[in-house]
């Protein structure tokens, strides 16, 4: 793997598809989950990899978690840069999320409910939630990653999980159903 990190760095174009045919399902599936969006997901999936391919030769070091974390670094930026542009012109609400085709076939409804909440938690703390709880990165890859302190990484993940808690309860604390 380290040899094809390697030739990647070096320009390779093989090299290059084959880092894409391994990561671009995983990078669509988070942007998809993050943006709630699965047409911008597809455009920013795409627009990662050319920043992947035009940027290989900065890539640091040849361990393949630096890869993919740098890999994620690039979709959480763009990301990002699309919440700053306002493209998004709100969270979906629970009632806008009904009759949208979901960007998987949730297994039980349960599934689907979870993305929905998801998708109401502020952006600040949903990208490290996710990276957490969903791509199951340590704290310090999400802190590398994000460019942050540990301490605030675990404070953010800790917020968003409060704040998805909070999405699921009713003010009297009945959950939804």
């Amino acid at each position: 793997m380290n040899d094809l990190i390697a030739k990647l760095k070096d320009g390779n174009e093989a090299a290059f598809k084959e880092v894409m045919a391994m990561y671009k399902k995983p990078i669509y599936n988070y942007l998809s989950l993050l943006l709630g969006d699965r047409q911008i997901a597809e455009e920013l999936t795409q627009d990662t990899f050319v920043k992947v391919y035009f940027k290989a030769h900065t890539l640091k070091s040849d361990h393949p978690q630096a890869c993919k974390a740098w890999i994620y670094s690039i979709a959480t930026n763009l990301a990002r840069s699309e919440f700053r542009k306002n493209r998004l012109k709100k969270i979906f609400s629970l009632s806008e999320m009904h009759g949208r085709q979901a960007s998987y076939t949730p297994q039980f409804e349960g599934e689907l409910v979870f993305k929905q909440l998801l998708a109401m938690v502020p952006e600040k703390w949903r990208v490290p939630l996710i990276m957490r709880e969903i791509h199951n990165f340590s704290f310090e890859e999400i802190s590398s990653m994000l460019n942050k302190p540990i301490g605030t990484v675990k404070s953010l993940v800790f917020r968003g999980r409060e704040n998805l808690k909070k999405q699921y309860l009713e003010p009297k604390g009945a959950p939804h159903v």
